[in-house]
């Protein structure tokens, strides 16, 4: 197992071994961070161009889809930043979305000025539906391993996923404090 502390506005990531792994062999945690780090990052890229293109819809749309999905709902300001866009690209793209009935827009609940995306319930259980094949792949292999297998393999991608969560929502509200970072 793997203890790592994970910091993005410090663009760097602290391993401490748990004295566990003793017996792992050489190169397994490397290859592992390797996966997760760079490997799931280009072929998710690749399965969403292609869902994209099956879609036809803009490959951009697609990701800011996903993201209003995954963020349940997300300030326009948020979603600019993460795309890497100007709010005005942010605003079109948003308009492309909402037009084609995927997202729509709300007030923050504590901060009425501020506009939320929130992604639409039936549109985008669509779009859930057109990625099932790989959560049947995801299923497929997992029946090789037996439920404790599971268990801490499940255990340890929540905890990634968590810390990732984490450290961009930190970054966000970095970001939105302090815009010329």
């Amino acid at each position: 197992m793997l203890q790592q502390e994970t910091h993005l506005h410090h663009e760097h990531v602290t391993v401490m071994p748990d004295m566990r792994g003793n017996d792992l062999r050489p190169g397994i945690l490397e290859d592992m961070a390797l996966m997760l780090g760079r490997q799931f990052a280009v072929y998710n890229s690749a399965c969403q161009s292609a869902l994209a293109e099956k879609l036809g819809i803009p490959l951009a749309d697609l990701k800011a889809l996903e993201l209003v999905m995954e963020f349940d709902a997300l300030p326009t300001g948020q979603l600019a930043q993460l795309m890497g866009i100007s709010s005005g690209g942010a605003t079109a793209l948003i308009n492309r979305l909402e037009a084609a009935g995927y997202v729509q827009r709300g007030r923050h609940p504590l901060d009425r000025r501020m506009i939320v995306i929130r992604p639409v319930e039936e549109p985008c259980q669509q779009l859930l539906q057109e990625r099932q094949w790989i959560s049947e792949a995801v299923v497929t292999t997992a029946r090789r391993y037996d439920a404790s297998e599971l268990e801490t393999m499940h255990t340890y991608l929540a905890q990634c996923v968590r810390a990732l969560r984490h450290d961009t929502l930190v970054w966000l509200d970095a970001r939105s404090a302090h815009p010329a970072l």
